[in-house]
């Protein structure tokens, strides 16, 4: 597939031929075709970089790995070293052989202190330009914070400069961060004609009033460029001096990112000037063809799948790949995937963000904590493509959440979410996780886990926690209703956007029992069961929370779908044999690391609860209170699993009335997804397995 994108690009390239002659007057960054990837750390200079560089002569790259493509090697240009020293960094400059004929191809990488974050920008001109190489230290002050980056600049024959700029994740509804201290200290070093191009983290409208003093515009796409966190997030674009005529150039969303999460952006002079022209690309070769000034298609809106709730669906707990009992530093023996920059197993930073990303519970985040392993991320969906997969639920949210905004979190609410998604793409699934908030399952938990630690020789304190929560089945009736009214309100949304019943999956889904049941404890009831296992809970209180919370949960959400027509996924039995402390699973040992960690038919699903009794004495919690005893990495890629096998069952029956469905853990299945309440499935007919195995 790469290389048909790649010859369609060069066939494309072909049939038109070279770009139109410049035209009078000033107009040197607008003389240059130029783009911006972010990709991710992942392996792409093969296919989507060389991609990309067939299409524009300037290409700025983010997150880059620090091993430089196979086919590239350090070599002296014209006027730049190999290797060039610049305020304490060293650019190196490598010729690369992935070029078209007559031309040249130079990468220009700066490893920054991140390890794979590396930023680089590739020239491709017919004879090498390049004057000059620049790098910009991290802003801050005198306490630059640690995941601030530099931002790489390179000074074309013509005298414009061009920089690739990574900017730290926004904070708060201000979305303040280093963007605009950056893209300053390129104007006063960078003369008349200057483009800061890259992955800036905060909105284009929030850096206007940072450029204007600069005489800057802002070029953007008009397109989310970062849906994993957020349908309306534009994030890459570019800020330049020096154009004429702003609106003859550019931005354009590009299509083709596989493994990234961040779309490419390209900037050239086109005719196709308003968004509705280029709202939704037709293929690579897209910018190409744009050159003739005349829009060529207009595909059908990409499908889509969302999902929206709570933290059960937000992927909290993602950070963690099973549970460790032992300190947080390092890589708390190869669970903690926010663990980075290790020098060894024990000595390592640690960034949420590169877990939850802008969402995340650390100082920039707004605690929904998104991960990047949150089941719709992990799903597939035939005729869906992963980047298409759009979650919107926050952690912490109730029903409320889902039709009014989230100010706590400066989040608008999710149906007005799912209204732009609806809008901009062709919706094929919605699930809904929700009801728990409502229900006050955390304040109930941390009842029972704190009942647990007391002593029990105490006269007036209850022993179990189940005789101190009399009313739950009068509060759960309360709660089908509530659920009721925002699914119709998800259905309305739907509606008003101008979806039929038929033309979507709605799927409401239940929540995974955390706990074992009683008798199915790795630990007796001893404090060990808390200090070892990180799970504070009796017996008899663990059956009763299996039972009446999570069983009567299950049963108000299926009435709930069955009263809107809307399919239910019941994953009560989804991590059986993998619950927190259940016998026939453990935990990660001192043997294992970042090389060779847990296995996940060995491990937990869910994320232990860590230093409840004892949060202030001197010592680092590992990770968030929040996080506890929600899916962890490995049982959101087994939910992840049960939206695959149900997608895949539901896209053969389109049309069909709400349907129940239920998700289990078989031990030599694995993941298995079946209907229930309908005829049986005739025979002959093998079951779909899919996900992880017990």
């Amino acid at each position: 597939m790469e290389r048909f994108l790649a010859a369609a690009v060069a066939a494309v390239t072909f049939v038109l031929g070279p770009a139109p002659t410049a035209q009078a007057g000033p107009r040197v960054v607008n003389a240059h075709r130029a783009a911006t990837f972010n990709t991710h750390a992942t392996a792409l200079w093969q296919s989507s970089v060389y991609d990309l560089t067939r299409q524009a002569e300037v290409v700025a790259l983010q997150e880059v790995r620090d091993t430089p493509p196979p086919d590239a090697e350090p070599q002296d240009g014209a006027r730049v070293r190999r290797e060039t020293v610049r305020n304490g960094y060293t650019v190196q400059r490598l010729r690369w052989t992935a070029c078209p004929a007559r031309e040249t191809c130079a990468i220009y990488l700066l490893r920054t202190h991140r390890q794979n974050r590396s930023l680089a920008i590739v020239i491709r001109q017919d004879g090498d330009l390049v004057d000059d190489v620049d790098v910009i230290p991290p802003r801050g002050g005198q306490l630059v914070p640690a995941d601030a980056k530099p931002a790489l600049g390179v000074k074309l024959s013509d005298g414009t400069w061009f920089y690739s700029v990574h900017a730290r994740n926004r904070t708060g509804a201000s979305q303040a961060n280093d963007a605009p201290a950056l893209v300053r200290e390129v104007a006063r070093t960078s003369g008349a004609h200057w483009a800061a191009l890259g992955d800036f983290n905060r909105t284009p409208a929030s850096m206007v009033p940072e450029v204007t003093a600069d005489q800057a515009e802002v070029v953007s796409s008009g397109n989310p460029t970062f849906p994993r966190y957020g349908p309306t997030s534009e994030l890459d674009y570019m800020v330049a001096k020096g154009i004429p005529t702003p609106r003859a150039y550019s931005g354009f969303r590009l299509t083709f990112t596989q493994t990234s999460d961040h779309f490419p952006v390209g900037f050239w002079e086109s005719g196709a000037a308003s968004p509705a022209d280029r709202q939704y690309p037709c293929a690579p070769e897209e910018g190409e063809l744009l050159r003739k000034r005349a829009v060529v298609c207009v595909p059908d809106r990409p499908a889509a799948i969302v999902s929206l709730g709570d933290s059960y669906a937000s992927g909290e707990a993602g950070r963690w790949a099973g549970n460790a009992d032992t300190n947080a530093r390092g890589t708390a023996w190869g669970t903690d995937r926010a663990a980075i920059d290790c020098l060894s197993e024990t000595d390592c930073a640690h960034v949420p963000d590169e877990v939850y990303g802008p969402t995340s519970y650390s100082l920039t985040g707004n605690r929904c904590d998104r991960s990047d392993v949150a089941p719709v991320l992990t799903a597939e969906y035939p005729g869906v493509d992963p980047w298409q997969h759009f979650d919107i639920a926050c952690s912490g949210a109730t029903t409320h959440e889902l039709t009014h905004p989230y100010t706590e979190k400066n989040e608008k609410s999710q149906t007005e979410q799912l209204a732009y998604i609806a809008a901009h793409y062709r919706v094929r699934m919605i699930t809904v996780s929700i009801g728990g908030n409502d229900l006050g399952f955390s304040d109930i938990v941390r009842s029972c886990a704190r009942r647990y630690l007391y002593p029990s020789w105490l006269p007036f304190v209850e022993k179990y926690c189940k005789n101190v929560w009399p009313d739950v089945d009068k509060k759960l009736a309360t709660v089908r209703q509530q659920v009721v009214t925002a699914l119709r309100a998800v259905q309305d949304t739907m509606t008003t956007a101008g979806y039929r019943p038929e033309d979507y999956h709605l799927v409401v889904q239940s929540y995974p029992a955390p706990l074992p049941h009683g008798t199915d404890y790795r630990y007796p009831e001893t404090y060990a069961r808390y200090s070892d296992g990180g799970c504070p809970f009796y017996d008899t209180d663990t059956d009763w929370a299996r039972q009446t919370l999570v069983g009567g949960l299950t049963r108000e959400l299926r009435n709930a779908a069955g009263t809107v027509g809307a399919r239910f996924l019941g994953l009560d039995s989804a991590f059986e044999g993998h619950e927190l402390c259940s016998s026939r699973a453990h935990q990660a040992t001192a043997s294992n690391t970042l090389a060779d960690p847990l296995p996940i038919q060995d491990a937990e699903w869910v994320r232990w609860i860590p230093y409840l009794a004892f949060q202030t004495l001197p010592w680092t919690s590992q990770g968030d209170q929040q996080e506890a005893l929600h899916p962890n990495a490995f049982g959101q890629e087994a939910l992840g699993a049960c939206l695959s096998d149900l997608g895949g069952q539901l896209e053969s029956r389109l049309g069909r009335p709400g349907t129940d469905y239920t998700c289990r853990n078989d031990p030599r299945q694995g993941i298995v997804v079946e209907r229930t309440r309908l005829p049986a499935v005739p025979a002959g007919r093998a079951t779909r397995r899919a996900g992880p195995r017990s």
